[in-house]
């Protein structure tokens, strides 16, 4: 787990976190998919700036989606990532997250699903994403510090699944129950 700092001192808006959330993620997205790092569904539920990196070392594209562990029934981010490419999911709000994704090849964006060789798989752990707070006294008065959570995914093609455990799961499994 890694953290990612932001120094607020006094009463700094929020705008400039959220700014500097929002150029971090556009910065980090990187792949070679015109559609690495769109989300296939808008983001739904809570806000917040901790983030997931994915790194995708397989020829097959995935489709990634976090779900909260209390409500697994619809996914709060539902994200594509290019085969052999990294992306990052952002605007992830604390909680614990689990995590369910697809490969496969040829994208229906009508139907939400790979057409072909598609595999569904859901991790084992659960991601969890926090914010800490460290209030300092200086000179110039109290200083703020407050440490977002970027966790990592990582599929390795060849090595296993990463630096998750997966359990593979149908179709049926990988939709949302509402």
């Amino acid at each position: 787990m890694i953290f990612l700092t932001y120094h607020l001192t006094h009463m700094r808006t929020r705008f400039t976190v959220f700014a500097f959330a929002a150029l971090l993620t556009s910065i980090l997205v990187v792949g070679c998919g015109g559609m690495n790092g769109e989300y296939i569904e808008p983001q739904r539920g809570p806000r917040g700036l901790c983030s997931l990196v994915v790194y995708n070392g397989y020829a097959d594209d995935i489709v990634i989606k976090l779900y909260d562990v209390k409500d697994p029934t619809e996914a709060l981010h539902y994200v594509y990532v290019s085969s052999k490419s990294e992306a990052v999911i952002g605007g992830i709000a604390p909680g614990n997250l689990m995590m369910r994704y697809s490969k496969g090849k040829e994208w229906d964006k009508s139907k939400k699903m790979f057409a072909r060789e598609r595999a569904n798989f859901e991790t084992d752990q659960v991601f969890k994403f926090e914010v800490t707070e460290t209030k300092t006294e200086t000179s110039d008065g109290v200083r703020t510090e407050k440490r977002y959570t970027v966790n990592s995914f990582s599929l390795n093609a060849g090595g296993g699944e990463g630096n998750v455990t997966t359990s593979q799961i149908d179709d049926d499994e990988f939709g949302d129950k509402k």
